[in-house]
């Protein structure tokens, strides 16, 4: 093998986190009057794939009310001095350094003015080239050790040295996008301990038999998961149902109990859905007793017109109210009280998750108790720093992950600096 040029970092991931923290080192160096050699070392042929994908494109970078509530992990507190760093305002300030304006909305979600991710990159990138940071794609690190006062990784045929190592190369979930479990054999090795992984925010499949007629169908309801009857988790928004079982925002962002479940397989998980989450039920029942009047209906057009036509005749089948030929006269109080019972919280058996493929985020992962949280250096191995999803530490949708990929990025960044 031939050995490479020695770097002050080696950044190891080219995602959101890598490429910022690249920024940081190279600022934080000027700021002191040093600035020192960076390279970015990515895996795939490009690099910020994943990033093009965030916000199905339209880049929700941040969120105003990012803090320890939104986070997840063996210790969500881990993430307070990043965060306390590199609060929202400060995140603004930061893109509009790099070119890209941002504004926060109601919700407190952060996007670019102009909505692209892409645009996010481009200008991370021509930041990164005019810091006169290295970025060098096609490059995997396939094992790093401990060498003299620094480290020696592996890239194929060649060596390459660092004094200070920052891996942030992802976690497991959207391989197609370049998710992976690099980051975390390459923390393994060097004697950091993993907490298991399972997919967050993901699609959940349920029983098929019914959602099937669906397929497509979205609606603004209220979703609720519960194991063995105790609710677990709930959300209000739009559910998309699908040939698998359900998707959606309000879905996708209350999924991680349902990923913990599939992985531990203990107790029957179900989901709920209040479809008519403005009423109650007995303003449901009133309602459908009002309906019961039309004139020349019959059972597949009942609910034509108060909810979706295919939806509404599934639920009808789901009662067990049919055939759908049945004149509406036909349904007793007792029908109807059914029926309203099943708008109000239809429950579906949930079997597991569209697993790593489909989730947006990797839950668990390197434990943090391994690392100062004021530096996110490693206890276990000086000079070596992990920032982002690698860690055990997973954010709600909402911009929450991506938050804490820059504000992690700049604190081992400006650590890494520092210590140098």
């Amino acid at each position: 093998m031939s050995t490479g040029n020695i770097y002050d970092i080696a950044v190891i991931g080219g995602g959101a986190a890598g490429l910022s923290a690249a920024i940081f080192a190279c600022r934080e160096g000027r700021r002191r009057g040093r600035s020192p050699s960076v390279i970015v070392l990515e895996k795939g042929a490009r690099v910020g794939r994943k990033l093009l994908s965030t916000g199905n494109g339209t880049c929700n970078l941040a969120n105003v009310d990012a803090s320890p509530a939104h986070y997840h992990g063996e210790n969500p507190t881990f993430v307070e001095p990043a965060l306390k760093r590199m609060p929202a305002e400060e995140m603004l300030r930061f893109f509009s350094s790099l070119g890209v304006e941002c504004a926060a909305r109601e919700n407190g979600r952060v996007y670019p003015l102009c909505l692209q991710a892409g645009a996010v990159l481009d200008c991370l990138r021509l930041e990164l080239l005019a810091d006169g940071a290295e970025e060098r794609c096609g490059t995997a690190v396939t094992a790093l050790r401990r060498e003299g006062g620094g480290f020696a990784l592996a890239a194929g045929e060649e060596i390459i040295g660092a004094r200070r190592v920052l891996v942030c190369a992802g976690g497991a979930a959207s391989p197609a996008l370049g998710g992976s479990a690099d980051g975390y054999t390459l923390l393994s090795e060097l004697g950091h301990s993993r907490v298991p992984l399972f997919p967050s925010i993901v699609q959940v499949r349920t029983d098929p038999a019914l959602v099937k007629a669906v397929k497509g169908v979205r609606v603004e309801g209220r979703i609720a998961f519960r194991l063995e009857g105790r609710e677990l988790c709930a959300q209000e928004g739009e559910v998309l149902f699908t040939d698998y079982g359900l998707s959606g925002p309000a879905v996708m962002q209350i999924s991680r109990c349902v990923g913990d479940w599939e992985r531990k397989k203990r107790g029957r998980m179900t989901a709920v859905l209040d479809l008519l989450p403005g009423f109650t039920k007995e303003q449901v029942e009133t309602l459908l007793l009002r309906r019961r009047e039309l004139k020349e209906r019959t059972l597949e057009n009942y609910l034509t017109g108060f909810v979706n036509k295919r939806l509404g005749q599934t639920l009808l089948k789901a009662a067990g109210l049919t055939p759908p030929t049945l004149p509406v006269q036909t349904l007793t109080h007792r029908d109807i009280e059914k029926l309203a019972g099943f708008m109000k919280g239809w429950e579906l058996s949930v079997t597991g998750t569209q697993g790593f493929g489909g989730a947006q985020v990797t839950a668990g992962g390197i434990s943090t108790a391994e690392f100062d949280p004021g530096t996110l250096e490693s206890r276990l191995a000086p000079g070596l720093y992990a920032a982002g999803e690698v860690l055990d530490i997973d954010g709600d949708c909402g911009g929450f992950n991506l938050h804490w990929a820059w504000a992690s990025a700049r604190l081992a960044a400006e650590s890494m600096v520092e210590s140098l």
